[in-house]
């Protein structure tokens, strides 16, 4: 084999290993995403579904699904302020 040969052959098999890699994220995504399908359609609160798919999936894939959803469940909740955070009242 020529070292052209080689190469090519080396940058195939590092190919072929990423895209194995990306088929095993997208498996798993899907996975999620229908088990998040299922639970919503038995009625759980979807705010709970969106912050589970924001813990367990692709940060690019939350937000492609919260934009098209709901542009209010995209931005994050804010805490209340604390006691030492409030004004008092005049």
């Amino acid at each position: 084999m020529t070292p052209q040969s080689e190469r090519l052959l080396a940058a195939l098999e590092a190919e072929i290993k990423s895209i194995s890699k990306l088929e095993h994220t997208l498996a798993r995504t899907k996975l999620v995403l229908q088990e998040a399908a299922s639970r919503l359609r038995l009625g759980t609160n979807p705010e709970l579904i969106m912050t589970t798919l924001r813990l367990k999936i692709p940060h690019e894939t939350t937000l492609a699904l919260i934009e098209r959803v709901d542009p209010v469940l995209s931005s994050p909740v804010q805490p209340p302020p604390s006691v030492s955070e409030r004004r008092p009242e005049t």
